[in-house]
């Protein structure tokens, strides 16, 4: 296409569209040849990256809520595994080593903090225990069918103590 140069000024010249920087601009041959803003072809890593990146991944989203599972960890957990080690006469560095993971994997589920999900499974195997529960409802509400006065501020500050 016919036009002026913007990198150079020269009028009634081939330009094209080249990127310099962050910006588009119309240059004409010879300025596209000394500054070099011929297109680039891409290296081959990132034409590898890109292609991975625009795939859809195989693997479901951890923190979609619409594919989870309808079980959750029981409550208990921690209290379930030392019952069953113990009742197997099992040390912790004994079950550790047979399920393939740490002590400290042991005594931190143990003491309470929720383990990864292989390891829950692994729990499970190995001591032929039950971890995962059906999901059950946390809260309730009460229904009041009564006259009602709305919601005040008092009622609202109330509900947060």
């Amino acid at each position: 296409m016919m036009g002026e140069c913007e990198l150079c000024g020269a009028v009634k010249v081939g330009v094209k569209r080249v990127r310099t920087g962050k910006t588009e601009v119309a240059a004409c041959s010879r300025c596209i040849d000394k500054m070099n803003l011929a297109p680039k072809s891409e290296a081959p890593g990132i034409q590898r990256a890109r292609s991975f990146a625009s795939s859809p991944s195989p693997r479901k989203k951890r923190n979609d809520i619409m594919t989870r599972s309808s079980k959750e960890l029981a409550d208990d957990f921690h209290k379930r595994i030392a019952r069953a080690r113990s009742s197997r006469n099992w040390t912790q560095q004994q079950l550790a080593k047979k399920m393939a993971e740490t002590v400290n994997i042991i005594k931190s589920a143990e003491s309470g903090k929720r383990p990864t999900d292989g390891v829950i499974r692994k729990f499970e195997q190995v001591l032929s225990i039950e971890l995962m529960v059906e999901r059950t409802a946390n809260e309730s509400r009460h229904i009041n069918a009564g006259p009602s006065r709305g919601m005040t501020f008092g009622d609202y500050f109330n509900d947060l103590r």
